[in-house]
């Protein structure tokens, strides 16, 4: 099996979305990235080698990703009458991504290269 350059790098970068949160919030979650790190390293390593249901979970925790991000978008953007506008715009911004990396990995040729 031969991956070629653009599926390797959906593989590695589709853990960005996952990560997009304002600093402040990133700092307080350390361990929490930690393990999306290492889970995200098995399940790019298992795609590497063929494994069809790697392949299904990306595009599951994907898919959850923009679910969750959707469903708490107004409610930690909009507090009292403050908008925190960082968390908006990066929130914005990862459900662009994960949506994008969603569609991409449920492509014919990724699917291929998978199988």
């Amino acid at each position: 099996m031969k991956l070629s350059k653009n599926v390797l790098l959906i593989i590695v970068l589709q853990i960005i979305p996952l990560l997009l949160f304002p600093p402040a919030m990133l700092i307080s979650g350390w361990l929490a990235i930690i393990v999306l790190i290492v889970v995200y390293a098995l399940l790019g390593f298992f795609l590497v080698r063929g494994r069809v249901w790697a392949l299904s979970m990306s595009i599951f925790l994907q898919g959850l990703n923009v679910t969750i991000r959707l469903m708490m978008l107004f409610p930690n953007s909009i507090k009292i009458g403050v908008y925190d506008w960082s968390y908006f715009i990066v929130s914005l911004a990862a459900i662009a991504l994960s949506f994008w990396f969603l569609l991409r990995l449920d492509r014919p040729d990724v699917r291929a290269l998978v199988h």
